[in-house]
């Protein structure tokens, strides 16, 4: 059975200082709606934050950094609440393991709007370091949701190339779908079902197609 240390993250390590914290919210907050981490002033970021302009310099060099620390700083409370997803649906019915992890992945999305919508405009953005930032992180994101299909063996007829290839695809997938589960609450079980069918069809594509190439080769 996979070690329980592996899935849990600590407390300290998901906790910000409550002045890196209030900066890092408040930079969410002004860029959720579309605007760059660049296009930020660190007065305005202060204020909306309520600290002193200097208290920036205590906890970053460039808003680049900030904006960096922001993404990861998501990542690591996304990526172990996934993992606890996905382990607890395989062992209660396999089959229930994606739509509960896609449901678990919308509602932290939506529960962090803030944050998913300033990744949503940094991804196609106009930093390059911030682009890479957000892709390095859903990077991470996949490669872990690959790592729990080999372990819990959910997929034994695909290679891990093929299942890591997929998990990509998924997770870029539910990050764009994401934008609007948020906005569109009316919309926000449907997508859950599409999403559910877009991972069933792939893993059932890529499976029938590795059947058609064995029988093929023999």
């Amino acid at each position: 059975m996979h070690s329980n240390k592996k899935l849990m993250q600590s407390t300290t390590e998901l906790e910000l200082a409550p002045g890196k914290r209030k900066l890092i919210e408040a930079a969410l907050r002004l860029t959720a709606g579309g605007r760059s981490f660049a296009t930020l002033g660190l007065r305005e970021l202060a204020r909306e934050a309520g600290l002193n302009p200097n208290t920036f310099y205590r906890h970053f060099d460039t808003l680049d950094e900030l904006a960096r620390e922001a993404v990861g700083w998501v990542s690591r409370r996304l990526r172990p609440m996934l993992r606890r997803e996905r382990w607890l649906a395989a062992h209660d019915e396999p089959h229930s393991v994606p739509r509960r992890a896609c449901a678990a992945f919308f509602a932290f999305a939506l529960e962090n709007r803030e944050a998913f919508l300033s990744a949503l405009a940094e991804y196609h953005g106009t930093s390059a370091a911030l682009r890479e930032a957000v892709r390095v992180n859903l990077h991470e994101v996949s490669a872990e949701m690959a790592e729990d299909v080999v372990q819990l063996n959910l997929m034994p007829a695909l290679s891990r190339e093929t299942i890591e290839e997929i998990c990509t695809q998924i997770v870029l997938q539910l990050f764009h779908l994401s934008h609007e589960y948020i906005g569109k609450a009316a919309q926000r079980d449907a997508l859950i079902d599409y999403a559910e069918r877009f991972i069933v069809r792939l893993f059932a594509g890529a499976v029938a197609l590795a059947q058609h190439d064995a029988q093929g080769s023999m």
